[in-house]
């Protein structure tokens, strides 16, 4: 019964929807309409070239740089000798800096440098 009570909504909503339609396309368009019209579209257009450009833009990028990464970059064992980008990091022991309630740190051209702030330990 539910199942046909759903076909009967959905065949006087359809039904609705073209009533509606006919109404609008029996009436004179005027030309501010058209106007905006045309500008919807335009609009609509440039943004498809605009991704389509985009997207063949990274395809391009993907070629040139040996396509798709096929796995995810390798991390290694947690550690404070270097950061990512390979400055030397001065640092207490790692459980120290875990334990600590703030951490200043101080980075430049030479390397990264974390001290403990207030040196006591969270509770």
């Amino acid at each position: 019964m539910r199942h046909l009570l759903h076909i009967l909504a959905s065949i006087a909503m359809w039904c609705l929807f073209g009533y509606y339609w006919s109404v609008v396309l029996g009436r004179d368009i005027a030309e501010g309409t058209i106007r905006s019209v045309i500008i919807l579209v335009a609009v609509v257009l440039v943004g498809l070239a605009l991704t389509m450009l985009w997207i063949r833009h990274n395809q391009r990028l993907a070629r040139r740089f040996a396509g798709r990464r096929r796995q995810p970059t390798a991390v290694g064992p947690p550690g404070l000798a270097h950061d990512t980008l390979g400055r030397p990091i001065d640092a207490p022991d790692l459980a120290v800096l875990r334990a600590a309630r703030v951490v200043e740190v101080t980075a430049d051209r030479d390397g990264k440098t974390f001290r403990v702030a207030d040196g006591e330990p969270l509770p």
